[in-house]
């Protein structure tokens, strides 16, 4: 009798402990679907990240910083000229979807244009002081004229005048002499819906953490 009761519970024991790792195993399922469901929420619909390429940004963003982008700014708020924006567009040689960080200069409905290096809109001289600093033009001028051997003259190419629709925006890279932006006749003013991120958040390099 005792053997009989000792195998019974040897046998219940062991499906308790079944039980419990299936009960595991399902614990872990739930838990990384609902993470993974999360993630993706998250990625699509909140911030989305943005591995910065090349130089067109600088010196306000540099080749290298990692950070993610705001989705529901452009769907809950205004794009105001200064912002840093996330545009898809696409890829000239295979037609493939890129994002580009570049600056919102002209708003819809403005005339943009560029004379001897100052960026006008509606007949105006913009102030790009807060971004644009002097010695940084002047350096950026010097390299360009040492790497390539020619002048690139004014920091800011002559453009324009280009009115802009009603769903227009006019954008350029802080370091205009290294950016592929509006100015471009394959680029031009972008469209609203190629606006696909507001701001940048920085994380990383870490000394470079915070919101640009």
């Amino acid at each position: 009798m005792k053997d009989t009761n000792t195998k019974k519970i040897k046998k219940a024991g062991r499906k308790d402990e079944e039980k419990t790792l299936v009960d595991d195993i399902l614990d872990f399922i739930k838990v990384f679907v609902i993470s993974a469901i999360v993630v993706l929420l998250f990625v699509n619909f909140i911030a989305h990240p943005v591995n910065v390429e090349g130089r067109s940004m600088n010196p306000t963003l540099l080749n290298g910083e990692y950070g993610f982008t705001n989705l529901i700014a452009l769907a809950t708020g205004d794009v105001n000229r200064g912002d840093i924006v996330v545009v898809t567009m696409a890829n000239e040689e295979n037609g493939q979807e890129e994002r580009w960080v570049k600056r919102v200069i002209g708003l819809p409905g403005e005339t943009v244009e560029a004379k001897e290096g100052v960026v006008y809109i509606n007949g105006e001289p913009l102030d790009e002081s807060a971004y644009l600093k002097q010695d940084f033009m002047d350096q950026t001028l010097a390299d360009f004229k040492s790497e390539y051997g020619v002048d690139y003259g004014t920091f800011t190419s002559d453009f324009g005048p280009v009115t802009l629709g009603e769903d227009e925006y006019w954008v350029m890279g802080d370091n205009r002499p290294h950016s592929k932006d509006s100015r471009y006749p394959t680029v031009g003013p972008v469209k609203k819906d190629q606006l696909y991120g507001k701001d940048i958040l920085v994380l990383y390099p870490f000394d470079k953490i915070g919101v640009k």
